[in-house]
């Protein structure tokens, strides 16, 4: 599958075009985990949109220390 081809599944499935590649970025992603994808189309097109700048979310842990209990 070509980039071009996930922008018309996203605007048929949004009704809305992307505004970036972060978007499409997460739909590739969302449409992987329903099983619309196959692991190489997955692959193919992270490949394709990370070199068109797309990234992945920053996650925030916040480390806690556990506590004793006396």
């Amino acid at each position: 599958m070509i980039v071009k081809m996930l922008i018309e599944k996203y605007i048929s499935a949004k009704n809305d075009k992307p505004a970036n590649v972060n978007q499409l970025l997460d739909f590739a992603t969302l449409s992987y985990l329903n099983n619309h994808l196959t692991i190489g189309q997955y692959k193919s097109l992270m490949r394709e949109l990370m070199l068109r700048g797309a990234k992945k979310p920053d996650f925030y842990y916040e480390v806690k220390k556990p506590q004793l209990i006396s």
